[in-house]
């Protein structure tokens, strides 16, 4: 029997390069076979910084996954964590319009100053038709 659908990861990416701003990345959306998201990460090349000073509302598909100044050290996790572990479980999260926005607040924080800044990455882990 053949399966119908198979798992991939798709990555969002935004440079922070100003303190104390709101982002809102545009255009980003889920591959049009995708059947729903099963999971999420946030990463990013300096994670002392996202674990500090991030905070973000998540939607995925016009559907509210984490409210305006959800922090980011809820959705980070360590290298530590094997890879497959590290997404936070949403269930099967409907992919709706498709649209994937998020809006994230970078903060000043007295343990990760900005310097030359930082890129945040969302990877979803997603079923998709085949």
């Amino acid at each position: 029997m053949e399966k119908e659908t198979r798992e991939i990861r798709k990555t969002f990416s935004f440079q922070v390069n100003e303190a104390n701003k709101l982002y809102s990345p545009s255009n980003w959306e889920l591959p049009k076979k995708t059947k729903f998201v099963k999971g999420l990460q946030l990463t990013s090349d300096f994670p002392n910084k996202l674990y500090y000073r991030g905070t973000q509302k998540i939607e995925i598909g016009g559907d509210e996954l984490f409210p305006e100044g959800f922090d980011s050290k809820i959705l980070v996790s360590s290298i530590s964590v094997a890879p497959r572990d590290r997404f936070f479980d949403l269930g099967e999260v409907l992919p709706g319009d498709l649209s994937v926005k998020v809006r994230y607040q970078d903060t000043n924080h007295e343990r990760a100053n900005l310097g030359n800044g930082y890129q945040v990455t969302l990877a979803l882990l997603i079923e998709e038709e085949v």
